[in-house]
């Protein structure tokens, strides 16, 4: 068995895909480490489902204002990371995302471990959603894609989509392993009806997720304001809700909108569980938007939940391929609004969606379907 080093660039304290992959790993019998950042309040290091975090660099906090000092931030962090990972010695370095590729390939070439790449992102893409970077930023983290990934050993994402282009961009064939969570029975239909107040008679519509821009959620408040005998329940936190409660006052619908903020990720489950349609929103703001993969999609499946969407590549092969919900232009109000009503006015339709939704959770969108996919890929690794 191999010695793995994953680097990440977050605390691990909210990335969940990680977090599956690691345990997965630690698991089939792999020695497995985790190099993550650290901060003021999280322990350095921290022992979790059979493998272990070492909490290593900081995070830079200098803003894009102050290019020298973020920059200065930003080769102290790689150069953390990277000495971190030679000192494990390891068999497998296994990058997330772009921004720790530089650490992870100069470790990998020190070490002569192999290399993986993990594409949770269309990184640059989601720089460019984002709008907080500049195309010389952007311009950079494609030449760093560009002249790494090719490198890799085994290249990861998150759907066929981003694959694809990714093959097209860099010439690899990425193994898919999606966003899906771990097989679970279904929770009691009355836990969201009794922490948000809601009577048995009202048809929840449910999002979860972080409430930030490049979601098209004031333009869900817009639409949610026409949807009759429906109530929205927003499960997140983020700068949007603000604007959100402001666009629901003024539209005429905070009445039927409960802020839940943020929810343990333990119970999202089965606060899922007891709603009667889940939201999947993006806005076509970039590639990574429009290729989205999120893990809701697959949590609301699992919740047996009939599904609105944006009408994205992801999103519409796993919506509408398989009847179990509908999508719409997350630019048009009336199209969200109409999406919406057409399940919420149908409770016959609505129960037909959700069964077909948990049998596709069951036989195929679960983890231990894609865990088998990423131990085979790792197994055919550790061989060559």
């Amino acid at each position: 068995m191999s010695h793995i080093v994953m680097i990440v660039h977050n605390d691990m304290r909210g990335d969940p895909r990680t977090a599956k992959e690691a345990k997965t790993l630690a698991c089939s019998g792999h020695s497995v480490v985790v190099l993550a950042l650290s901060g003021p309040d999280v322990a350095p290091i921290e022992h979790r489902d059979g493998y272990t975090i070492k909490r290593v660099a900081l995070a830079s906090t200098a803003s894009i204002r102050r290019p020298v000092q973020k920059l200065t931030q930003m080769r102290r962090r790689r150069r953390a990371l990277y000495a971190s990972a030679v000192a494990e010695a390891p068999d497998i370095v296994h990058c997330k995302d772009t921004d720790t590729l530089l650490a992870g390939t100069s470790a990998a070439a020190k070490t002569g471990a192999r290399l993986v790449y993990d594409a949770h992102e269309l990184f640059p893409d989601m720089l460019a959603g984002h709008g907080r970077s500049s195309r010389a930023v952007q311009a950079y983290w494609r030449w760093v894609e560009a002249r790494l990934i090719p490198r890799a050993d085994l290249v990861i994402t998150v759907n066929e989509s981003r694959a694809h282009i990714l093959n097209e961009r860099y010439g690899v064939q990425p193994l898919t392993v999606l966003n899906t969570p771990e097989l679970v029975p279904l929770a009691s239909r009355r836990v969201l009806r009794e922490v948000a107040g809601i009577s048995a008679a009202d048809v929840i519509v449910l999002y979860q997720g972080g409430l930030i821009g490049g979601r098209a959620l004031t333009r869900l408040m817009e639409a949610f304001s026409t949807t009759e005998g429906a109530v929205l329940v927003v499960e997140g936190d983020g700068p949007e809700m603000g604007a959100m409660r402001q666009v629901a006052e003024a539209s005429g619908c905070s009445n039927r909108v409960r802020f839940m903020g943020w929810v343990p990720t333990e119970s999202l489950h089965d606060h899922a569980c007891g709603a009667d349609i889940g939201v999947v929103i993006y806005e076509n703001t970039s590639l990574n938007n429009y290729h989205a993969a999120p893990n809701k999609l697959y949590s609301y499946l699992m919740a047996g939940l009939p599904i609105v969407s944006s009408d994205f590549p992801g999103l519409r092969d796993v919506v509408v391929s398989a009847d179990v919900g509908t999508v719409f232009d997350p630019a048009d109000v009336d199209s969200i609004a109409s999406a919406i009503t057409r399940l919420a006015e149908n409770p016959q339709v609505r129960r037909e969606m959700g069964t077909r939704a948990r049998a596709l959770a069951e036989e195929r969108y679960n983890w231990d379907v894609d865990a088998r996919r990423l131990i085979e890929a790792y197994d055919r690794l550790g061989a060559r």
